[in-house]
């Protein structure tokens, strides 16, 4: 069974964006003072992590990516991206397995594109490596 971590999660947005947008430079949860524009800055939002039923979970990623454009008309430039955010942002192929994005949706806030999104999926607890029965004691009577 493949492990999912968060860390796998993230690094998969960001390397999907490296994919895309060679060109354009992103940074993960920390942005550096002085940064240059156009660049991407990859928030994770909080993770929920629901139990289902036994040992199964349902997680809960969402994501704002934020784009900084560059030149004199940035809300045109972010709007521009978007559009190419929602063609890349239907699936995920993450280390082989491909997840569905849902619940895509953008904003433009001062000159800047905040493109929100969710991936959802199961996961499962490994099973407890406990042996089924100890011992058996059986008598039997004859009558």
């Amino acid at each position: 069974m493949k492990v999912v971590t968060i860390n796998i999660i993230r690094d998969g947005v960001i390397s999907a964006l490296s994919q895309k947008f060679p060109n354009i430079k992103r940074y993960g949860e920390d942005i550096k003072q002085g940064f240059t524009e156009p660049c991407f800055f990859v928030k994770l939002l909080p993770v929920e992590h629901t139990r289902e039923l036994g040992r199964r979970f349902r997680r809960y990623h969402t994501f704002d990516i934020h784009y900084f454009p560059d030149g004199d008309r940035k809300v045109n430039a972010a709007h521009d991206m978007a559009e190419k955010l929602y063609d890349l942002f239907r699936f995920i192929t993450i280390n082989q397995d491909q997840y569905m994005i849902t619940g895509t949706n953008h904003e433009v806030t001062d000159g800047v594109l905040h493109f929100f999104f969710d991936i959802n999926f199961m996961v499962w607890e490994e099973a407890p490596d406990d042996p089924k029965m100890r011992t058996l004691a059986q008598e039997g009577w004859l009558k």
